[in-house]
């Protein structure tokens, strides 16, 4: 009696290898999250990063995509509830760039955009034990968001804000991140 199907034993092989690799894999994390709590460098008062963030101010900026930004930032760090003496302080620069991607051959019109996000930030311990105010940490991020073009330029223009909307929000999650790392960090 011939089966195409392999034996049971040969199956049971395959799980247990699978289940061995897996927990290997799974055996070398040693990640912790971001918002764990462990002890502030400010006296030694348990405090965790989220909590920290929350206290954390964020200097005006002038532009309506910059506002976008500054307004996801503080809502993702303290749920638009700022918190007074905060130890950090954020400035923002925003840079907005416009792409039109794809032309039609026949009537030269565009179909496609992207809206580019430039962020730089400066985080600033406002408390320094040395001078007061020292920037320790600074970067640049980018955040990159599509939309449609048509022939009709009300819907091209909420098209536009809509992308830069998308934009900012990716781009103030990517900063907060990496001001909670080095929060976390420090």
């Amino acid at each position: 009696m011939w089966s195409s199907r392999p034996p049971l034993s040969a199956i049971g092989a395959g799980v247990r290898t699978t289940v061995v690799l897996a927990g290997i894999f799974l055996a070398g994390c040693t990640v912790e999250p971001l918002n764990a709590t462990r002890a502030s460098g400010v006296s030694n008062v348990d405090s965790s990063t989220r909590q920290v963030l929350a206290q954390t101010q964020v200097d005006p900026v002038t532009t309506r995509v910059a506002q976008q930004v500054r307004n996801q930032l503080l809502f993702s760090m303290n749920g638009g509830q700022l918190q007074p003496g905060g130890r950090y302080r954020v400035k923002l620069a925003i840079e907005e760039e416009n792409l039109s991607q794809f032309v039609e051959t026949g009537s030269r019109t565009t179909t496609a955009a992207q809206v580019i996000l430039r962020g730089r930030y400066a985080l600033i311990d406002t408390q320094s034990p040395n001078s007061g105010e020292q920037t320790i940490d600074q970067g640049l991020r980018q955040s990159v968001s599509s939309y449609d073009r048509t022939s009709q330029s009300f819907a091209n223009k909420r098209a536009r804000r809509d992308a830069e909307n998308r934009a900012a929000k990716q781009l103030a999650r990517q900063i907060e991140l990496a001001i909670a790392q080095k929060i976390a960090g420090n």
